[in-house]
This record gives C-alpha cells, structure tokens and sequence, in this order.
C-alpha cells in the first residue's frame, strides 16, 4: 500500500480537520484502515512520550518518567549545543521509540530545553501506514490544541524536501521566558523520523 505526503496532501487533511462537518467523516475513514498491532503499539508509544514531551517543555516542569527506563543516548543522535549541554534518554521496555532530553546553555546565558521522541532501531524504516498514523495523530493533537486557543501554526516552517514536516506553536511563552514549538518529520522512505518539543533557539528567553 503507497501513500504519498506531499504538502498538497497534508494542506487537503488539515482542510478535512478544520471543516467540522467534514472532520467526523475524515476520522471514520482512517479508523478503518487496514494496520498491525505493532502500528497501533508504536502510534500508542508515540502519543504517550509525545504528549509528555510537549507538557515537560511547556510548562517547563520535570519529565514524567514513570513506566520508563533509562538508556544511553544513540551516538546518531548525541551531539553538543550551546556553550553547554547534557543529554539523558528514556524508554518503556519493549518499545521500538524511546526520549531523549537535551539541556543546553546559550552564550547570553539562557538554557534551553528539547525533548525528542526517535526511533531506537538505527535501521527502522517506517512503513506508509505507520507514517499515516503518526501524522494523523500529530494533526489531530495539532487541530485541538489551536481549537483550545493555547497554539498556533508554525508559519515559520521551512520544510527541507523530500522530508514531511508539521509544526505547532505554544501561543505564550513558558515559564522559562521562551517561545516553544512542537513538530514533527518524517522521510517519505521511512528511514528517517522525529518529533518532539523545544525551546527556540530563534527567539530570546528570559535570562536565569
């Protein structure tokens, strides 16, 4: 089974989510779409380390580890930011997604925070349904929260082709002073993936 993302693709979805008498109908046809129960536990993963990312980071609090392991952080995605930075990582046993925490001081003296949600695998490819049931959520947690009034679009998304990319905003700064964005992509191959939410570096937090 093909399916393709392009961002004609994604602009016609996010239409569907934001015509209320079209939103139901959209739901029900993707309810039923043919997945494995290893689709539905990964979509299960996603949502719970995603959902605790964007809190952690929007309101500047701790993570919530509970039910969660920690494991040394993928060399792939281990790097150095700022002047300074420390990188932890967490994940349920079994699961196929796992965290990783970053905090890392700027030169003007602010540290900021991200949390990621990757793929463990180092050769996992995401299958066309899995992509479509993590973008699915993604827009549905995305259409909410704007619904909510706490969020907006991210127009500043610059999207780096072949890459599928959406991205939303916390309409206030956090207590931490900084603008945050949440967002997800995805290689349309599968052999890429990470979503998340993090403090901006773009834009000026207040000094600690």
């Amino acid at each position: 089974m093909k399916v393709s993302f392009s961002r004609v693709r994604i602009d016609e979805m996010r239409k569907n989510f934001l015509v209320p008498k079209r939103f139901a109908t959209f739901l029900v046809a993707f309810s039923f779409w043919g997945s494995s129960g290893d689709a539905q536990g990964l979509l299960h993963d996603f949502a719970s380390l995603f959902e605790r990312c964007r809190v952690s980071i929007e309101m500047n609090s701790e993570f919530n580890r509970e039910g969660l392991e920690e494991k040394s952080v993928a060399e792939r995605h281990a790097r150095d930011w700022g002047m300074h930075s420390n990188q932890r990582a967490w994940m349920r046993p079994g699961s196929e997604l796992y965290v990783v925490l970053t905090g890392w001081s700027s030169r003007e003296g602010t540290t900021r925070h991200l949390c990621e949600v990757r793929l463990a695998d180092e050769g996992r490819a995401l299958d066309a349904v899995e992509q479509a049931l993590l973008l699915r959520h993604f827009l549905i947690e995305q259409v909410g929260l704007i619904g909510a009034g706490t969020h907006e679009i991210d127009k500043k998304l610059s999207p780096i082709p072949p890459l599928v990319s959406e991205a939303f905003l916390l309409s206030e700064r956090n207590p931490n002073g900084c603008r945050v964005s949440s967002n997800l992509s995805f290689s349309p191959d599968g052999t890429f993936f990470s979503a998340g939410t993090g403090e901006q570096a773009i834009s000026s937090c207040r000094a600690e």
